[in-house]
């Protein structure tokens, strides 16, 4: 892929976020059966920029660590899925989700300072081999080798990566085990502090098969917890039709914008529970910003079919 997501998407992230990037994403208001791709609107792409293709990989009921979905990663095929991170170059960022290695399958992922598919710059590639255990690459291996690590097989367990932009500092963990850290600016093609992307590749590295799945992903600043995660995108039900639910704080300034950036509604929430009617909007993805009496913003998005 060339771009790193829909130009309207990337201009809603910087615009709103005020360059904060806060994802967390569960699955589960997408539908079952579909391609990640497609039913993200966006938010996942592809190595090439080819959702819905067999690049793309299917939303899952079949196994998830919370709710109803998740994601599952095969090798055998050209599956190759990519979360953009909002090319974020300053500050300190928590990346987290749960994986589950199947029993007899290996796993794989890496992070990116930049992404443009065979031209991209990795950071730091992870794989997982049958039997429990892996090594960690770092850039191009030049200046730091990495290390090798044992992971759980056929459970779910947690990897937390902390990356201090400005201090070049990065560590990862397993179920809140330390396993190593490196300096974050290293790459294969050059140094970078860019944090640009997650990249899902089931590759089968060392002749043997890869098959895992991913859930709870989220990615967001130092200080914001899983549950003030969880509230940013307290939004019900999503995908929507005619109404919606927004819980958010007392007094909270709430904006809504299309994917061109036009702001369609905007309204201070007198009450933890807001309904809005959205029964003329047009179907696609919208971008919702909560705002506190404190100036502390908050982005969801929201899907209306």
């Amino acid at each position: 892929m060339k771009n790193l997501i829909p130009v309207f998407t990337c201009f809603i992230v910087a615009s709103l976020c005020c360059a904060q990037t806060n994802i967390y994403e569960d699955f589960d208001s997408y539908k079952a059966g579909e391609y990640l791709g497609t039913e993200s609107n966006g938010v996942w792409t592809t190595w090439t920029n080819a959702t819905g293709s067999p690049e793309d990989t299917y939303v899952t009921d079949l196994l998830s660590y919370s709710g109803e979905n998740s994601i599952n990663l095969q090798s055998g095929g050209v599956v190759d899925v990519v979360l953009p991170l909002g090319n974020e170059n300053s500050g300190s960022w928590t990346l987290t989700f749960r994986m589950f290695v199947e029993e007899g399958y290996g796993a794989y992922f890496n992070l990116l300072h930049y992404f443009s598919a065979a031209a991209s710059n990795w950071a730091s590639q992870f794989y997982f081999n049958s039997g429990g255990n892996g090594f960690l690459t770092v850039g191009g291996g030049l200046n730091d080798l990495g290390t090798n690590f044992t992971y759980p097989v056929d459970t779910w367990f947690e990897v937390k990566i902390n990356i201090d932009v400005d201090g070049d500092y990065a560590e990862l963990y397993f179920d809140g085990a330390p396993i190593y850290n490196w300096l974050w600016s290293e790459g294969s093609t050059g140094p970078s502090n860019t944090i640009a992307a997650l990249n899902l590749y089931p590759n089968g590295m060392d002749n043997e098969p890869d098959s895992y799945f991913v859930d709870n992903v989220s990615f967001h600043e130092y200080g914001l917890s899983l549950t003030e995660l969880e509230q940013a995108f307290d939004i019900y039900p999503n995908p929507a039709k005619n109404t919606f639910s927004i819980n958010t704080e007392h007094n909270s300034c709430i904006e809504i914008y299309n994917v061109l950036g036009k702001r369609i509604e905007h309204f201070t929430s007198r009450s933890y529970h807001s309904v809005v009617d959205c029964s003329n909007w047009e179907k696609g993805l919208y971008f919702i910003k909560s705002i506190n009496e404190c100036g502390k913003d908050k982005i969801s998005k929201l899907i209306i079919e």
